[in-house]
């Protein structure tokens, strides 16, 4: 009979990678950080990190984190569902307002994902398809596209904008 010796891994052994997405030098999509991740996004020159979670006591804790980085953090909570113009509207103004190097985070990178494509068609007048591709470029899949083209047209319904 032969024995083997096998290690259990924990936590601590096995950590997963953050999901990022580089949209351009500026701006990049990444799924939730753990407290680790401050840290290094600082090191790596990121100067805002903006929250599109709705969970206001996880904000609070990761903005204690972030800060402490040497990080701006900014929660603006969005639903995951039923959008409304209001909510495209905040997320335009808060993100041309930020300067230098920004990441948007939800839990998956989906939901800052679809808002950057609706931004980028209502107000920078980009056709979807030039958009879908950005996001493709990005490293984002054909399920994920599949996501945002039933969300975008939900939008775009609800919202009354031909597209």
């Amino acid at each position: 009979m032969t024995t083997t010796l096998c290690r259990t891994e924990t936590g601590a052994d096995r950590r997963a990678e953050l999901i990022r997405y580089t949209i351009d030098d500026r701006l990049t999509f990444a799924g939730q950080p753990q407290p680790e991740d401050w840290a290094a996004l600082a090191a790596e020159g990121f100067d805002t990190v903006i929250n599109m979670r709705s969970d206001a006591e996880r904000a609070a804790m990761q903005q204690q984190s972030a800060v402490a980085a040497g990080l701006r953090y900014i929660h603006l909570p969005l639903p995951v569902y039923e959008l409304e113009p209001q909510h495209l509207a905040e997320y335009h103004e808060l993100l041309a307002a930020q300067n230098g190097r920004v990441l948007l985070h939800c839990r998956s990178a989906t939901r800052v994902a679809l808002m950057w494509l609706l931004d980028r068609v209502v107000y920078d007048g980009w056709s979807r398809e030039r958009a879908e591709q950005a996001l493709r470029d990005a490293g984002y899949g054909a399920s994920s596209l599949e996501t945002f083209s039933f969300c975008a047209d939900d939008y775009f319904d609800r919202a009354g904008i031909a597209n």
